[in-house]
């Protein structure tokens, strides 16, 4: 079920301790798998407020804060001590508190009696001048900071009814804003930290009182079941109710009104003693988009894709962000609890004692761990000993008149050390928005398909149109030739007879010609002879002139 470090039954002074941690912060970065937790060389940053962009943000995995830890699946505890009060101060006026801490050392010293105590070390070690600002950031902040990057986170605040738990989780500061407890600032950093565009976070707020699941944010709702899934064996309560967080204003009026419907009563150790367990359920989805990192998602995991295989598409982060404001521990002969208080309290030890003995267990390492015993537990199974990172924040008072509750309270942080969770980031495709990325895409396919058929409606139509017109047009143009033709074989007719009649009349013009041609040959020959008889004839007439004057001069003579 989980990762733990080899356990000691009893608790040693600080140099065992610390070796005992050392040797197991050894064997816990040799036995966990780079696929089971985080890779330490994977730069974050957490706090970058993605409001003023519109694109869908892209974010590395691993928050600073775990990356850097030898150790990042071990439940961190840290110690605060309550200041004294009217009573302790009255009461215990002539007596030294049982208390000595040493918060440079991270060390608590239980005093036995006046010569001898007992050390103890833990992660962090307030003071009763420890101001809420410093226990949010040195304790929560990092469990914040890993929700935001996909990891399910837990705080929890243990101890002895009276010791300032309420103070430290669920105070509003309504006077003071420095007097905020964890889930007013947890969630304010959250909100600060996500896109509104994005992302979303959304918070139920429950009691568990007296074995029974109670809505603090809608009363009706009593007796809620608790379901595991069957795939995943998350726990879940599908009949609380879900609100939606847009600004803390809105939250602190939730808070509020749970606050109100919170049970509570009038003990001889607390005046306003809280008699259920609330829990804070902050739910947190962060959509980005996947990017080549050597990590594993739940969903390549079953499927064995790679995010190489699905890089720039979106993928959706869930993560869940559980506060714990466990009611106090309280002895009945000291409480004073009669009737129902008296069953409350009864409640209130059981679900106590089924806690530790689950924290006992996994600090053991022991095959069985009882989860199922209470409803606390279960609904606590990823905090100790699942995928979550937890902190658990336990408060003791200095009165040496509660001595055992103290020293039982403490013990339950040392044993609650020794558990180390196995922290996974739960990453899935973004369905919701691929739906609607597909959805979208159908639209416009759809009206880009409906503009695209009204233009081939439009072009079909204009075709058929000139279709008709160039039919009209080839049956002028048809009828047109066809008259032309029959003009043309008509004028080819006449055209012919014509031709006949200029052959004919060549024909004829051949003939005279060529009589022409014969008379002008035999006139030409009747020219030659006359032009001949005409030279006789003038050779004569020349003779003969010349025979008449000769005789002229004869007769003359």
């Amino acid at each position: 079920r989980s990762k733990t470090t080899p356990s000691k039954r009893s608790v040693t002074p600080n140099p065992r301790v610390h070796s005992s941690s050392a040797i197991d912060a050894d064997r816990l970065r040799r036995s966990v798998t780079p696929t089971s937790t985080v890779p330490a060389n994977v730069d974050h940053e957490p706090f970058k407020n993605p409001n003023s962009k519109k694109t869908v943000p892209t974010f590395s995995r691993v928050p600073s804060s775990i990356a850097h830890d030898p150790e990042p699946g071990r439940v961190r505890v840290a110690v605060r001590l309550r200041p004294r009060n009217a009573e302790d101060l009255a009461s215990d006026a002539d007596f030294a508190d049982c208390v000595e801490l040493q918060p440079e050392l991270k060390k608590l010293n239980l005093r036995k009696n006046n010569w001898s105590s007992e050390s103890y070390k833990f992660d962090e070690v307030f003071t009763e001048t420890a101001s809420q600002k410093r226990v949010y950031e040195v304790v929560v902040k990092p469990v914040v900071e890993s929700v935001l990057s996909g990891y399910n986170g837990t705080v929890m605040a243990y101890g002895q009814t009276g010791t300032g738990k309420t103070y430290t989780v669920g105070n509003l500061g309504k006077n003071d804003a420095s007097e905020r407890g964890i889930m007013v600032r947890a969630v304010e950093d959250i909100i600060a930290n996500t896109s509104s565009v994005h992302d979303s976070v959304e918070v139920s707020y429950l009691q568990l009182y007296m074995e029974t699941i109670q809505d603090l944010l809608a009363p009706e709702k009593v007796n809620i079941p608790i379901v595991e899934d069957a795939k995943t064996g998350e726990v879940l309560l599908p009949g609380a109710s879900m609100t939606k967080i847009h600004d803390l204003d809105q939250f602190m009026e939730l808070l509020q009104s749970g606050e109100t419907n919170r049970h509570a009563a009038n003990t001889k150790l607390n005046t306003n003693s809280s008699r259920s367990h609330a829990i804070l359920m902050v739910y947190v989805k962060r959509s980005f988009v996947g990017t080549r990192e050597a990590h594993v998602s739940s969903y390549e995991n079953a499927t064995g894709a790679t995010e190489q295989d699905h890089m720039g598409v979106n993928m959706l982060r869930k993560s869940k962000l559980l506060i714990v404001d466990l009611a106090g521990s309280e002895r009945i002969n000291k409480s004073g609890s009669e009737g129902q208080l008296l069953e409350e309290a009864k409640f209130i030890n059981l679900s106590l004692t089924s806690l530790g003995k689950c924290i006992n267990a996994l600090a053991e390492n022991t095959p069985h761990i009882p989860f199922r015993e209470s409803k606390l537990t279960r609904i606590l199974r990823d905090s100790f000993g699942g995928s979550a990172r937890t902190s658990l924040i336990i408060t003791i008072g200095p009165s040496a008149r509660h001595h055992a509750e103290t020293t039982s309270t403490i013990m339950f942080g040392q044993r609650a050390m020794k558990v180390v969770n196995m922290m996974k980031v739960k990453e899935e495709f973004d369905y919701e928005s691929l739906a609607r990325k597909l959805e979208s895409q159908v639209d416009n396919l759809t009206k880009e398909i409906d503009r695209q058929q009204k233009l081939r409606d439009n072009y079909i139509g204009q075709m058929e149109k000139k279709l008709k017109e160039c039919q009209l047009s080839f049956v002028e143009a048809e009828k047109s030739l066809i008259a032309r033709s029959e003009i043309l074989e008509k004028d080819n007719a006449r055209l012919e007879v014509e031709m006949k009649a200029v052959s004919n009349e060549l024909d004829h013009q051949k003939d005279c010609n060529r009589f022409l041609l014969e008379e002008m040959t035999r006139l030409e020959m009747s020219i030659e002879q006359y032009k001949q008889t005409q030279h006789e004839n003038s050779t004569y007439q020349k003779a003969l002139a010349d025979t008449t004057q000769m005789y002229e001069k004869q007769i003359a003579a």
